[in-house]
């Protein structure tokens, strides 16, 4: 097979999906590096990070027939990131289970507030991957609340640009909410 590395991430996950182990070579060599970081950011603890960051890539070779991902960056990003908010709830779940203290009702908490904080990362991602001016429609609409009229006047757009750009803001977050379970058991 010809050199992969100046191949787009599409072009990679699809060559993946067909098994071509030089594909997720070339995704493992360009990932490796920034995943860690973002393991490493959470966890302080570069050994942690690493297997957090092998075991990411490796599921996604193994599940590489049915994952759909749009931005590749994004997704393997917030997969480590879910995958240490899972380690950290098990190592705490451990040291509690060690002092021999029953679980309480903050650790279900503590469990909720880690899968909200996976979900506004994971829908933050999504966000800052939509196209620029469907990014910003979006979030003068839902951060600051500006009415259409509102929008189309400071873009200087028409309202129909308007509401057509919080279409497809909300179309792509539903869809990708739709797939986070994906993410959950990568």
């Amino acid at each position: 097979m010809a050199a992969v590395h100046h191949l787009s991430d599409q072009a990679l996950l699809a060559l993946l999906k067909q098994g071509q182990e030089s594909a997720f070579t070339e995704i493992y060599r360009r990932y490796w590096e920034r995943l860690l970081g973002v393991g490493y950011a959470y966890t302080r603890n570069k050994e942690a990070a690493e297997e957090i960051v092998h075991d990411v890539l490796l599921r996604l070779w193994r599940q590489r027939a049915g994952v759909d991902i749009e931005s590749l960056g994004a997704y393997l990003g917030t997969a480590v990131k879910f995958s240490v908010f899972k380690a950290l709830l098990k190592e705490k779940r451990r040291s509690d289970i060690r002092s021999r203290m029953p679980l309480t009702e903050s650790s279900a908490s503590d469990e909720d507030a880690i899968e909200a904080r996976f979900l506004k990362d994971y829908l933050d991602g999504v966000i800052e991957n939509l196209p620029e001016k469907c990014r910003l429609v979006y979030q003068y609409s839902r951060g600051e609340q500006l009415s259409v009229v509102e929008i189309a006047e400071r873009m200087q757009i028409s309202p129909k640009t308007v509401e057509s750009h919080i279409t497809r803001a909300l179309r792509t977050l539903r869809h990708s909410l739709s797939r986070v379970h994906a993410i959950i058991f990568l």
